[in-house]
């Protein structure tokens, strides 16, 4: 029996070049954990939501009278201000903050970014290629800082989030280290093992919430991240700077969501 997923696809819905690999991660790791075929729904008819910061959708689908009852795996909130539905199966979420909106207070999900298990896509051990993977935000591409990281530093490998989806997972995990100001650039290199860090550099995007979110399922604070001033001679000192990288309980947390997956 094919799985009715709602994951969101953007521009990609129209333009297969503008797939962001993060969003689209979410059918493959879906099909792959259940062993069974996944196909696109839209809220009103879908069985199920997973990777994304897309539990808001819900409420606005709801006010057009959407009436069914999903499985959440994974997802995640945006902003401060968001309350999720107690009527849906809450079978892993992505955080703590997450966990805290969901109305009613009985719901005790397991906490993990489904992202997590990206290593189950791709055959290892993976060959190291590249000392740095660059991975910024499609809104960041191209920034002067992220264009003058590319230009002044020939170990640094761009890697872009509108390439297909393995293909992403293959180079971030080919990576000694990855920055990144994408959230699934992140979550994929701990999949991998990839030490990694966050830089900040689109300051007009609102989206702290997503990133405590999912260093809350490993019991800690965000990291600190890298602001984008720092990027000209960060390539110098990368090392340096993640030689504590850590992700308490990493394996816990992979075993946590697939033990989680629904029964559908």
């Amino acid at each position: 029996m094919t799985i009715k997923l709602y994951w969101h696809r953007g521009s990609g819905r129209d333009d297969p070049s503008k797939r962001n690999f993060g969003d689209f991660l979410s059918p493959l790791i879906v099909e792959a954990v259940a062993g069974r075929q996944v196909e696109y729904a839209t809220l009103p008819s879908a069985d199920m939501m997973a990777i994304g910061t897309i539990l808001a959708k819900e409420p606005k689908a709801k006010r057009f009278g959407f009436k069914r009852r999903l499985h959440v795996w994974g997802s995640g909130c945006g902003q401060p201000g968001e309350s999720f539905s107690g009527r849906h199966y809450y079978h892993a979420v992505r955080g703590g903050e997450t966990r805290q909106r969901i109305e009613g207070g009985g719901a005790a999900p397991a906490l993990g970014d489904p992202g997590l298990l990206s290593d189950i896509l791709i055959d290892r051990p993976v060959a190291k290629k590249y000392r740095i993977g660059f991975v910024p935000h499609y809104v960041d591409q191209q920034l002067p800082e992220a264009l003058a990281f590319l230009q002044s530093n020939p170990d640094v490998r761009f890697i872009n989030v509108f390439d297909e989806p393995k293909s992403v997972l293959q180079q971030i995990a080919s990576c000694d280290y990855v920055v990144s100001s994408s959230l699934h650039g992140l979550v994929v290199a701990d999949s991998f093992g990839v030490p990694n860090v966050r830089v900040r550099l689109s300051q007009g995007i609102i989206d702290e919430l997503k990133f405590d979110d999912y260093y809350s399922a490993f019991g800690i604070a965000a990291p600190l991240s890298v602001h984008s001033t720092e990027l000209i001679n960060f390539a110098a000192v990368i090392e340096a700077r993640l030689q504590d990288y850590c992700r308490p309980g990493l394996d816990g947390v992979k075993g946590a969501l697939l033990k989680s997956f629904p029964s559908i």
